[in-house]
């Protein structure tokens, strides 16, 4: 592990702050509220993963999640009502050249993938929780570029990356299959830069 990755060990226990939510590491008390979300018909179409057949089946990807958080290539965080802890969604930041680091380890590129819990979707939860995260990849993870990925239809997920400062930059004509038939996608991007320079300038839309 090189000087730059020790540095920057992020402890289970960490957590973001934001005016309605608390985005934390998750924990098995989610996986009742991660399930019910999946059973929502059209839920999964626009995620590389497909809903679970019960419950069960959720308790190895919280183990994988725990681990690649350990292991610093992976931040899955729950956005959870500071409340009652109770889910509202996940998004995560993962560094893109974990795997495979070439020399420049890719300017340390990092990855942006969410979903919200259908009960919470069109209240302004994930543009809150991604305006965080981005801020937590650029100053606490270094990362020189953030990336994300939407499917064409998903307009709402479209929405959000746009509304935190993403900008169009590939058209991806199979980014994924679902059900045997591949999903067309746009590839997103922010520089560490440019979201400076949004923040010296405040015109994100959070609503």
């Amino acid at each position: 592990m090189s000087s730059f990755e020790l540095e920057r060990i992020i402890p289970l226990d960490f957590t973001i702050n934001t005016d309605r939510c608390r985005l934390r590491c998750p924990s098995a008390a989610d996986i009742p509220d991660v399930f019910s979300a999946t059973r929502f018909a059209g839920f999964n179409d626009g995620m590389q993963w497909e809903p679970p057949d019960s419950i069960d089946e959720l308790d190895q990807p919280l183990r994988d999640n725990l681990a690649d958080w350990v292991a610093g290539t992976t931040y899955c965080l729950t956005i959870a009502d500071p409340t009652t802890d109770r889910l509202i969604g996940r998004i995560g930041i993962r560094r893109t050249n974990a795997a495979k680091p070439t020399r420049s380890e890719r300017a340390n590129v990092w990855n942006l993938g969410f979903w919200t819990h259908p009960n919470y979707q069109g209240q302004g939860y994930m543009t809150e929780a991604a305006i965080s995260v981005i801020k937590f990849g650029f100053e606490d993870l270094g990362a020189a570029r953030i990336e994300a990925s939407y499917a064409l239809w998903n307009k709402a997920s479209q929405r959000t990356l746009e509304k935190v400062g993403l900008r169009i930059v590939r058209y991806i004509p199979h980014a994924f299959q679902k059900k045997g038939r591949w999903i067309e996608a746009n590839k997103m991007e922010i520089t560490k830069q440019e979201w400076f320079n949004l923040r010296a300038s405040p015109n994100i839309d959070r609503s």
